[in-house]
């Protein structure tokens, strides 16, 4: 398998993570293609969307999408990411999602950020802002969920807030989320997340 990545996209590390946890980071060949810009020819020749990450298997198949390629990895490793049991799964796509909501923002609000000044959306940061924060209380009281757990949802989770630590500074979430902040002091020492933490951090 091939998984083309740009090191720093928190997107690319929840692929990466995925790979890590169901024990394939050693057939699993990783590929920079940043800049995207550079690369895209490289990108579309494996999967029509132009995105990273995407995952290319052995027969040539590509998968985009994180959560996608986080669930076939689930798949051929026999549910190491995901739990087996129905209320635990739920729980665990239900911090997933959560996870992925706050990725998201925080890729909207890193991308007004980099737009000069009259480019930018004052609109789109504030909206995005209300929502990032609406997504730390939600995760703050749902540190008990997440405690003792090293699946998808956790992981996505943990990836999402290390992002904010580095796009979303000023938001300063760990002073005034303090059991989410002992909970994320704790998981950014798990195996993959220390396997996949960006390079200049």
């Amino acid at each position: 398998m091939k998984l083309y990545i740009t090191p720093t996209s928190p997107y690319s590390r929840r692929a990466r993570i995925a790979v890590f946890e169901a024990g394939y980071a050693d057939q699993c060949e990783e590929i920079d293609v940043g800049p995207i810009a550079d690369n895209l020819d490289m990108l579309l020749a494996a999967h029509p969307s132009g995105k990273a990450p995407t995952l290319v298997l052995d027969d040539g198949i590509g998968l985009s999408e994180c959560m996608l390629i986080a669930h076939y990895m689930d798949d051929i490793s026999d549910g190491k990411l995901y739990p087996t049991d129905p209320g635990a799964r739920l729980t665990c796509y239900r911090l997933e999602a959560l996870g992925a909501v706050l990725m998201d923002s925080m890729f909207t609000r890193s991308g007004q950020n980099r737009l000069d000044p009259s480019e930018q959306s004052p609109t789109i940061l504030k909206k995005e802002i209300i929502r990032s924060n609406r997504c730390y209380d939600a995760l703050e009281a749902l540190v008990s969920d997440l405690e003792g757990q090293t699946h998808m949802g956790a992981l996505t989770v943990a990836s999402s807030l290390s992002y904010a630590d580095w796009r979303g500074a000023e938001d300063k979430w760990r002073d005034s989320h303090p059991r989410l902040d002992t909970w994320m002091t704790k998981i950014e020492r798990h195996p993959s997340m220390a396997a996949t933490a960006r390079p200049d951090s």
